[in-house]
């Protein structure tokens, strides 16, 4: 066993009620199979505190799990772990009862594992490990240390406490041990071990200047080698592969779509056909108005709503959208000014040109080819290899995704209804680390949109990377946003509008290619 404060940090902090034990058990086995150290037996050994054991324990983690239950929801050590977690930015919650996350949590997704049974395949605990892993590789690029070896085991506070000697861990820029609790577990470590730790610490930081240095010679935007390609850190590999296409008949809201359409006088088909794709990269979020605002200033560019002096925005009361004069990306679903706080919020008011120019200045920035997704790869990233109406399984909930909570899929309970967009980092990814594929803004796709496209791919039997229809009127758009029913988020829901035209519930995100 590795004692606590070892070289390397541990992976993952679970934080949960002690009442709580034997459920919380399994799902530790399930994370340890998968090679991770996890840190759970909350035994803290006598003469020790709180502060100096499970606090640098929970310091030094990559990633805090807190496990919601009746018991935990009303447990202030555990909120008040989930609270340093949430502020470390590591926390990733989930439910082992099927209720709701304490005040301040509510908007962090946590996956329901109410009924998983201990099943690995259950979609709730695939979309755990998802998040944690998501969590770890944020977590572990931000770290300058020597590598850890590829096979950590569990860090029991018991096995540590049977330990007489302690290592400094390693450092984390943004998150490092707090001074007193640095000289509290020196004030226990002999004269010489002593001396080899502040050696090594004083190693250590130098390695952080260093690292420090080099990264400031990068791209400014944080960068991971994937391969031989050198992508942007918010971006994850999406395997090709075959996939089917459209929804199933008798799928809820697909006979609603179709009939929508065809009052409108439009063709609309969501019929099921064989697709085959290559590998591409994702973004695992929309791009965001800070993101947006750093390539108009670099690229001094003009959006269409500042070009055509106005922008849609959603007025709630009358149900439909209204034009209204000024409003522009810098603008938020209501026509106001976007207050700093959402500049994390997926950017607003942007049409497909405008997301075109956006993939046409990253292609130069990065070097690598960026365009829009085509709507094929937008649904195949979404489900994320699930067959479900959603990612999530067969219903959508507000905890999971936002939308108009009066509106849920199928007759289920109602819920939340936000009137806004929530931060593109808002509630748990899907099983590939993708965020928000359902709801909160649709989201631009490069194809035009054809009615009858899918009818046409079902008949050439497996098409390989489609484009979409050869030419329209209409640009595609996929996932729903912040002001639909859960119908519209469905992963197979297809909608569309001109490439000029720009809203308060229309955002993008980008694709780049091998």
């Amino acid at each position: 066993m590795k004692n606590l404060g070892t070289e390397f940090m541990t992976d993952i902090f679970v934080s949960y009620s002690h009442k709580d034990e034997e459920r919380v058990r399994p799902i530790v086995e399930e994370l340890e199979k998968r090679g991770w150290s996890v840190f759970w037996d909350m035994h803290i050994p006598a003469a020790q505190t709180w502060h100096n054991y499970i606090g640098n324990a929970l310091n030094i983690s990559r990633c805090v799990v807190v496990v919601w239950s009746r018991d935990s929801i009303i447990s202030e050590s555990v909120i008040e772990e989930a609270v340093i977690a949430k502020k470390r930015g590591v926390l990733v919650p989930l439910r082992i009862d099927d209720i709701g996350p304490p005040l301040g949590f509510s908007l962090i997704q946590s996956p329901n594992l109410s009924d998983w049974k201990n099943r690995s395949t259950h979609p709730a605990f695939q979309q755990l490990v998802a998040a944690i892993e998501s969590t770890i590789f944020s977590s572990t690029s931000s770290v300058s240390a020597a590598p850890s070896t590829p096979k950590q085991e569990v860090v029991s506070a018991r096995s540590a406490a049977q330990t007489s000697g302690y290592t400094v861990p390693g450092p984390k820029r943004e998150h490092q041990l707090q001074a007193s609790g640095y000289k509290t577990l020196l004030s226990r470590i002999p004269k010489q071990q002593a001396m080899i730790a502040v050696a090594a610490f004083m190693v250590l930081i130098l390695v952080m200047v260093v690292m420090s240095n080099k990264q400031k010679s990068l791209h400014p935007e944080s960068v991971v080698p994937v391969g031989s390609v050198e992508l942007l850190s918010n971006v994850v590999l999406i395997r090709g592969g075959e996939f089917t296409m459209g929804s199933p008949e008798g799928e809820v809201g697909r006979d609603a779509a179709r009939t929508l359409y065809k009052n409108l006088g439009l063709d609309y088909s969501e019929t099921q056909h064989r697709v085959r794709l290559s590998d591409f990269y994702m973004s695992k979020y929309a791009v965001t108005v800070a993101e947006f605002r750093k390539f108009v200033k670099a690229a001094n560019y003009r959006t269409d709503a500042e070009k055509m002096g106005s922008s849609y925005v959603w007025n709630d009361k009358t149900n439909s959208r209204e034009e209204k004069a000024g409003v522009t990306w810098r603008y938020g679903v209501s026509g106001s000014v976007r207050p700093a706080i959402e500049d994390n919020h997926p950017v607003l008011h942007v049409s497909w040109n405008d997301a075109v120019a956006y993939c046409e200045w990253m292609t130069k920035q990065s070097g690598k080819t960026c365009r829009l997704p085509t709507e094929a790869e937008r649904e195949y990233a979404c489900r994320a290899g699930t067959t479900t109406p959603f990612n999530t399984g067969e219903n959508l909930t507000t905890n999971q995704a936002n939308y108009d909570g009066n509106y849920p899929y199928a007759n289920n309970p109602k819920g939340q209804y936000r009137l806004n967009t929530v931060p593109v980092n808002s509630f748990a990814p899907n099983a590939w680390g993708l965020y928000n594929m359902h709801g909160n803004v649709w989201e631009w796709c490069g194809d035009w949109f054809g009615g009858r496209y899918y009818d046409e791919c079902k008949a050439k039997g497996v098409v390989e990377n489609p484009v979409g229809a050869e030419a329209g009127s209409y640009r595609v758009l996929r996932g729903g946003s912040w002001n639909n029913s859960a119908e519209y988020c469905r992963s197979a829901y297809r909608y569309f509008d001109t490439p000029g035209s720009r809203h308060s519930y229309v955002g993008f995100r980008l694709v780049f290619v091998p």
